[in-house]
């Protein structure tokens, strides 16, 4: 009798629309419920039966229930899928293929099917990327379907880390391929034959792939004339050609720990632009002029192309042992000798003409993971820089400025890195920062000021405290199609040219160049280009970033109670986030592991203290000594806690 009554659909219509609704992204727990989390403090029920119409990480909207005094959540409308494409591990239930996805904290299984152009036979562990093809809050929808689309690693790969790490960015995996490679015969029309001239390389020992050359000399009254020769790729690629077309989509050789991935065919970034000892090669040459002081001007400079020939291949840590008197050079050449003796005497002139006139960051160590057959973590070196770093890295920015300085005064445009200091919605949280310290002669104008802004550099460096604080209100570093300053090297502008191998921007800057010395018409970079940069060089950050966190968890995971000095280099409500020292891992410090009654401890992040009963117990930028207490591989963190040495 009540099968179609008007009264009784009109009832269950007004219950429902009395219903309480929310927003929110779903939670899911390893036991199979769930929450949805509204905000930051309110979390509503979501029962095991209807965890199957949702994933973790999906945004949806529904209703509220209470029951016996127990409120709960219901999905009705899917806002936002957290599985779109993403990465995920083969497995079978019941002779049928499913896709687990990765980081999805519970056993959840989706149905797959396998796209044709996948050709591997997939088994179970191996790994894939995939697609959600269905949704069950979807209209005429009722269960998860994913269609698999590409393979990535096998299950017992032993590079599985690093192919899962570069398809979870969508990042390539493998050098691109070109079949015929030759230099055009425009580009070798008034090159400058220079191969007598004593260029050599430094690099890192195992480097392939070298971008730039150096030779030096002094005249009688100090100056010294400096030549750098820079490899020179678009002697080879033509604009838009297929090669071309590749590394503009790529922007960047990928560099991951003992795994890289080059933005040009390896015949050309590791062999036929690859300044190497011995072999001509065409080069693009800057000569400069520069005075005693470390100063010089546009008229100094000139650029040309020329054939070069490195007449030796040196490494930094060699020419560091060398010059800070530990040791001899793999070579017994005295004319190069006496070239990297100038060398140093220029890179440490040039360092005080930027601390003078420019900025120069704090110097920090390298880290580097060394890895057995089976690439798991052997050791971690830690490599501090020497002499031979600071000449290279001095070289190419005296390179690099001349080149802006070119760009500036005759074409106008270019690739230009930038950077543009304080986030200014900080200013007013920076402002009592240093009032707080004592410092009171800036205002908003003066600190978000290129000037003022590199005047509070040289104030505030020798202050760890105050430059670690303030390190997080930085803005991050873009890109411009015309000069614009870089607050954080203090250049009115900066534009890079010395890795056109490994970076696309710089063979931008190299065409420009060309078709600026021969007077013909210029192809400028569009900000199309600078977006597809940015984002690539964001990808590549997170990529090495996960790559770093999961080798720390590997090597430290049987390191449980080892000590380590380490640097607070920030605090939260829940404890400081320390760098180990020696290794380079970042760690978690809980409250908990620093005093022992939780009532007696507290922090203050937005002072960068810990306190214990009152007092300043811990401070940001403070060293102090930890120990491993746990390693979360579920979610790469490190968990330490305060070696009772401290207390």
């Amino acid at each position: 009798m009540f099968q179609n009554n008007p009264l009784l659909a009109q009832l269950k219509k007004e219950l429902y629309e009395q219903k309480p609704r929310v927003e929110g992204i779903v939670r899911a727990h390893e036991k199979g419920f769930g929450f949805l989390n509204v905000d930051n403090k309110t979390d509503y029920f979501i029962a095991v039966s209807k965890m199957k119409m949702v994933c973790h990480g999906d945004k949806v909207s529904g209703t509220i229930s209470t029951i016996n005094d127990k409120t709960s959540f219901e999905a009705e409308v899917l806002i936002e899928s957290s599985l779109q494409k993403f990465i995920g591990k083969i497995g079978f239930l019941d002779n049928a293929m499913v896709i687990y996805p990765e980081n999805i904290p519970v056993n959840f299984a989706i149905r797959c099917k396998v796209n044709p152009e996948v050709k591997q036979k997939l088994k179970e562990g191996d790994w894939v990327v995939a697609t959600l093809q269905s949704h069950p809050l979807e209209k005429n929808k009722n269960h998860f379907l994913a269609e698999i689309t590409k393979f990535i690693a096998s299950a017992d790969s032993i590079y599985q880390l690093w192919l899962k790490t570069l398809a979870r960015y969508n990042l390539e995996d493998k050098a691109p391929q070109a079949e015929s490679l030759t230099i055009s015969e425009t580009e070798k029309e008034n090159r400058q034959d220079l191969t007598d001239i004593q260029f050599f390389t430094i690099d890192s020992e195992n480097t392939e792939d070298m971008d730039d050359a150096i030779t030096i000399s002094q005249d009688d009254m100090g100056n010294y004339n400096l030549m750098i020769a820079i490899a020179d790729p678009t002697a080879y690629i033509e604009l838009d050609s297929e090669i071309d077309n590749i590394a503009k989509n790529r922007n960047f050789t990928t560099y991951l720990p003992d795994f890289n991935i080059p933005m040009l065919p390896k015949q050309l970034a590791d062999d036929l632009c690859s300044l190497k000892a011995n072999q001509k090669r065409p080069a693009m040459v800057c000569k400069i002029k520069i005075d005693k002081n470390g100063e010089f001007t546009n008229d100094d400079i000139s650029f040309l192309p020329a054939w070069i020939e490195s007449k030796a291949k040196l490494s930094y840590h060699n020419v560091s042992e060398f010059l800070e008197n530990r040791g001899d050079l793999n070579i017994d050449d005295a004319a190069i000798k006496n070239q990297l003796k100038l060398l140093s005497e220029l890179a440490k002139t040039r360092i005080n003409w930027r601390q003078q006139n420019a900025l120069v960051f704090k110097v920090n160590n390298d880290y580097r993971f060394i890895l057995d057959n089976n690439r798991q973590v052997k050791t971690i070196i830690k490599e501090s820089r020497g002499i031979g770093n600071n000449i290279v890295e001095e070289v190419m920015i005296i390179a690099n400025l001349a080149l802006t300085m070119y760009l500036k005064e005759n074409v106008g445009t270019g690739v230009f890195n930038t950077h543009s200091g304080f986030d200014t919605k900080y200013i007013e949280q920076i402002l009592k920062i240093l009032a707080d310290n004592g410092i009171t002669d800036f205002d908003k104008e003066s600190l978000t000021s290129f000037e003022g802004y590199v005047k509070f550099r040289r104030l505030s460096d020798d202050n760890d405290f105050l430059s670690t604080r303030l390190r997080k209100f930085q803005t991050p570093a873009d890109f411009s199609i015309k000069p614009e300053p870089h607050f954080g090297l203090g250049f009115d502008a900066y534009a890079t040219w010395t890795s056109p191998i490994r970076k696309y921007g710089d063979m931008i800057n190299h065409r420009i160049l060309k078709a600026s010395l021969k007077a013909e018409a210029l192809t400028a970079p569009s900000n199309e280009q600078l977006e597809s940069m940015a984002d690539r060089r964001k990808k590549l950050r997170l990529a090495e970033r996960d790559i770093a966190e999961n080798l720390y968890c590997q090597y430290l995971s049987n390191k449980i109670g080892q000590e380590f000095a380490a640097e607070i280099l920030d605090i939260n409500r829940g404890g400081a986030r320390v760098r180990l020292n020696d290794i380079g891992a970042l760690a978690f410090l809980p409250l908990s592991m620093i005093h022992a009654v939780r009532d007696e401890i507290s922090t203050s992040p937005d002072e960068g203290l810990i306190k214990i009963k009152g007092e300043t117990a811990y401070k940001i930028a403070d060293l102090i000594t930890v120990k491993i207490h746990e390693i979360k591989m579920e979610n790469l963190s490190v968990i330490v806690k305060l070696n009772e040495s401290n207390s």
